[in-house]
């Protein structure tokens, strides 16, 4: 008797999906006729459906009417004695999963409005020391990244103030919803990543308020018309130092 060839699970599993070329779906079928091991090694890729079924009527039991759904556009399916299954697995696994969404299973929540401070704070997370080590920009350069974050804010930062042990590292315009977000960095003497952010905002003024995000000490006051942002390391002593020292410059430039 003539060995007959081996199919790879990827190429059973084209088949059922019906993603097989022709000569590979009729080389399928005349194995699956042929050889009986085809048929056995096809079946271990199915996927238990009862214990699924059961899980899914359970749900049904409770869950509200479902809405109208449009008419599905009928997708070609494998030709065959094995044509059948796959598809209505499929649609069957589609409207479970919508019952249990109706029915408060896996229930998406609207996600909360997050401000800028919380995108600000999940991107500074990610500094570490080794992040602004390269960043030593001479007198020259820090004075030009300066005076371009200056222009696209519309607010002159070109006399940073000395703040503690922090050292200018790099200025550079973010982005928050259509608005220029400026961020400067600097590291402290122990390399502690430490962004001082500024958002064009609202016309009331507002004192420093000290708090945490991501796991990261911050400070935050506004000024007419823009909104401040100190941020980085776990120690609020230094940073509220720093803070204090960045507000009262702010306020200068400001007026």
């Amino acid at each position: 008797m003539t060995d007959m060839r081996r199919f790879s699970d990827e190429e059973l599993t084209a088949f059922l999906d019906g993603e097989a070329d022709d000569a590979l779906q009729a080389e399928i079928e005349a194995a699956l006729d042929a050889d009986p091991s085809v048929a056995e090694q096809m079946a271990a890729l199915d996927v238990p459906l009862a214990p699924i079924a059961e899980a899914y009527e359970a749900l049904l039991q409770d869950a509200p009417p479902m809405p109208a759904l449009p008419e599905p556009v009928a997708a070609p399916s494998p030709r065959g004695r094995w044509g059948f299954g796959i598809g209505t697995f499929a649609t069957g696994l589609a409207a479970g999963l919508a019952v249990a969404m109706f029915a408060g299973f896996g229930t998406p929540e609207e996600p909360a409005p997050r401000g800028w401070v919380s995108f600000v704070a999940s991107y500074q997370a990610l500094y570490t020391a080794e992040t602004l080590a390269v960043d030593n920009p001479s007198p020259a350069e820090a004075a030009l990244q300066l005076a371009s974050v200056s222009d696209a804010i519309g607010l002159d930062l070109s006399a940073l103030p000395a703040a503690g042990d922090l050292t200018f590292k790099r200025a550079q315009v973010l982005g928050f919803r259509g608005k220029p977000l400026i961020q400067i960095a600097f590291a402290r003497a122990d390399g502690t990543p430490v962004a001082l952010c500024i958002l064009p905002s609202g016309p009331d003024a507002k004192p420093v308020d000290m708090g945490q995000a991501e796991g990261l000490g911050l400070a935050r006051w506004n000024t007419p018309g823009y909104g401040f942002l100190l941020i980085g390391g776990t120690d609020t002593v230094p940073l509220a130092e720093e803070a204090e020292t960045f507000q009262s410059w702010s306020t200068d430039i400001a007026t």
